[in-house]
């Protein structure tokens, strides 16, 4: 369905509360000292300003993508205080809402756009990173602007350059600020080619790999970068090995989460290790630490199948961890993405009985997306890794009931009883 003008212009409007809620959870737990990364992405940041990316080998500095840091730049160059810094998420969450508003009104009908859009803006886990100089709401902000630009393509007859280049942009700019993105593009190139195959889907398949291939081809000068400091061919980061590492924990009670070197040091269990490869440089170290975790799998399959389990709860529930106390702070995840998971699998199976009227662009994004969560799963991964997806499951949940299911509720004029009744809009 096609937004009017009006409802392209009142959105912004509507949606302004949001754009105040989280300006103010930005104030009010604004922090006057640096918290967690949030030094790592102002140096990086500063680093760019002087034409500065890392160090010579073998004291190379890969551990996080440049993507957020050259997005703050500006900011760190014009030496604002930090809280216009972190204000800075309050505008993406609040710019994402209105893309997630536009994909859902592509679709289904007003209505429906506003009330998906307005649960998605209530989806308070994602509050906890307003007021920190991270990632995650950048890469919220960049999933929606993917899920609403493949979306628009498919509303395109013709080929839009203008609209795959941007896309094509908007995918490379997420590799570059959550590096893991790189190697789903990998695989999203051979989906793509995949889908060239069957007759159906050759079309769009041929414009998702068209946006694939220059997120790619945007990505090349930096894996050409790596590869003058490392000699390693498609070198993303240095930082998976080590979550690889602690996601192959073979000790009993221990679920594979991240742990960082100073608890690996004061842990009996990693001290020994931890402390052989304490002192080597990042390249080593990073080799280190692959060729222990991949000892460990062999050894040990059936307990990293554990933790991948384990893994997937505390991407979706915050839970389980290894030697930490569980209080209450934990419902402030569970009971939100109680109600998401059930939407999930429920949505999932839907999709699968009537696959044949999902839009292919919401295919392409579904896989995309089930890719980036697949290989979090295999390293040790945290709650943050999952909810930054959260704008296409709203947009994929807003198809599937609105057109394929909906429930209403009923009222029978002779029993004076409520039913509840399924219907299947696109019969």
């Amino acid at each position: 369905m096609k937004e009017t003008t009006n409802s392209k212009a009142s959105i912004y409007i509507f949606l302004l509360p949001f754009l105040l809620l989280y300006a103010a959870i930005c104030l009010n737990y604004n922090s006057k000292i640096l918290v967690g990364d949030e030094e790592r992405y102002l140096r990086y940041a500063n680093d760019l300003l002087h034409g500065f990316y890392s160090p010579a080998a073998p004291n190379v500095d890969l551990w996080s993508g440049r993507g957020y840091p050259a997005l703050i730049a500006p900011l760190v160059f014009l030496k604002l205080p930090l809280t216009f810094i972190r204000l800075l998420n309050a505008i993406l969450l609040y710019l994402s809402l209105v893309l997630v508003f536009r994909s859902i009104a592509r679709f289904a009908s007003i209505r429906y756009a506003y009330l998906y859009t307005i649960a998605l803006g209530l989806y308070f886990p994602v509050y906890e990173n307003l007021p920190l100089i991270l990632t995650e709401c950048l890469a919220w902000f960049l999933i929606s602007a993917v899920c609403y630009l493949f979306i628009a393509i498919s509303n395109q007859k013709e080929v839009s350059w203008k609209t795959i280049i941007l896309a094509g942009f908007t995918v490379a700019f997420l590799a570059m600020t959550k590096i893991i993105f790189g190697y789903v593009i990998l695989a999203m190139l051979a989906v793509s080619l995949a889908s060239c195959l069957v007759k159906r889907y050759g079309a769009y398949g041929k414009k998702a790999g068209y946006v694939f291939a220059i997120a790619m081809a945007l990505c090349i000068p930096y894996l050409v970068y790596t590869y003058s400091l490392t000699s390693k061919m498609f070198f993303w980061s240095d930082s998976g090995s080590m979550s690889l590492f602690t996601m192959s924990a073979p000790f009993t009670g221990d679920y594979g989460d991240w742990k960082s070197d100073y608890k690996m040091l004061a842990d009996a269990n990693y001290h020994t290790f931890a402390d052989s490869v304490a002192k080597l440089s990042p390249l080593a170290r990073e080799a280190a630490y692959k060729e222990k975790a991949v000892e460990n799998i062999k050894k040990h399959p059936a307990k990293y199948l554990s933790n991948c389990l384990a893994n997937l709860g505390r991407m979706l529930f915050s839970y389980p961890y290894t030697d930490t106390k569980q209080d209450l702070k934990t419902f402030y995840t569970i009971i939100p993405n109680l109600f998401v998971t059930f939407l999930m699998l429920a949505s999932i199976l839907i999709g699968l009985m009537r696959f044949k009227v999902i839009p292919q662009a919401l295919i392409i994004l579904f896989i995309f997306i089930m890719i980036y969560l697949a290989g979090s799963i295999l390293v040790s991964a945290m709650r943050r890794m999952f909810y930054i997806t959260m704008p296409f499951w709203t947009i994929y949940f807003s198809f599937i009931f609105t057109r394929i299911i909906s429930i209403k509720i009923q009222k029978d004029p002779e029993l004076q009883d409520l039913h509840l009744v399924a219907e299947h809009p696109s019969s």
